[in-house]
């Protein structure tokens, strides 16, 4: 597993996790399956989202864990007490989307392995557009 309920300790006290899922361990497994999939579904398009979530240990990406303990832990949150500084948590929580994003635009590029056809060649996205249409009257 990607990450386990023991690594949230970083980002919460385990006081705060046993009371917000009153010791029902399996809540804070479903938001760590939940953060997983949406930090993946931003990856997914560049990266190779399978390799990068089944890695284990110190194969894993440091930047990507922290930003999905942040995920979970906006998951987990929902169901807290006041106790937990929910505009801290909701700030982090947006700073990690918007890092996301950033990679999902392609302005970021995190050390991940990328994604490979058949051959083993990278696959690069390609981009489509043009320019606003112009019209003009002469």
């Amino acid at each position: 597993m990607f990450l386990n309920i023991d690594e949230l300790k970083t980002v919460m006290y385990d006081y705060q996790l046993s009371e917000i899922v009153e010791d029902d361990t399996t809540i804070a497994e479903m938001a760590i399956q939940a953060a997983v999939e949406e930090v993946a579904s931003y990856l997914r398009s560049r990266y190779d989202t399978e390799k990068t979530f089944t890695a284990e240990g110190a194969d894993r990406n440091p930047l990507v864990l922290e930003i999905t303990k942040d995920v979970a832990l906006w998951q987990i949150i929902r169901l807290s007490n006041p106790d937990i500084l929910h505009e801290r948590v909701k700030d982090r929580y947006d700073r990690a989307v918007e890092w996301l994003d950033k990679v999902a635009r392609g302005l970021i590029s995190p050390t991940l392995p990328v994604i490979q056809d058949n051959k083993g060649d990278d696959v690069t996205p390609i981009k489509f557009g043009s320019m606003k249409q112009q019209r003009y009257d002469w």
